[in-house]
């Protein structure tokens, strides 16, 4: 298992909305996105919406499967194109 990683409650709110095999209650496990339900349309309507929600653009990085490697991967890439790369408050999972 990786370090706990730190991303704000938006950035979860969508996350779940889009992996399908993940409960409610249940914390996001630090594995690859399509192990959780990610499926290529489920990604391509999570990319946009986290494009909408933080004002950014994930341009070639669409491309990349290491993108959905895990939560904590993703989050780091949208810290990345925010411009910014210290942690964020907000659900610590690990």
């Amino acid at each position: 298992m990786s370090s706990p990683t730190t991303w704000p409650t938006p950035f979860e709110a969508i996350l779940r909305r889009y992996l399908a095999a993940l409960s409610a209650d249940q914390d996001i496990p630090a594995e690859p996105l399509v192990d959780l339900g990610l499926d290529s349309l489920r990604a391509t309507a999570l990319l946009a919406e986290l494009e909408k929600e933080f004002g950014v653009d994930f341009g070639d990085e669409v491309f990349d499967p290491a993108l959905f490697s895990g939560a904590g991967h993703l989050w780091a890439v949208v810290q990345d194109l925010m411009g910014d790369p210290s942690p964020r408050t907000g659900q610590t999972v690990g």
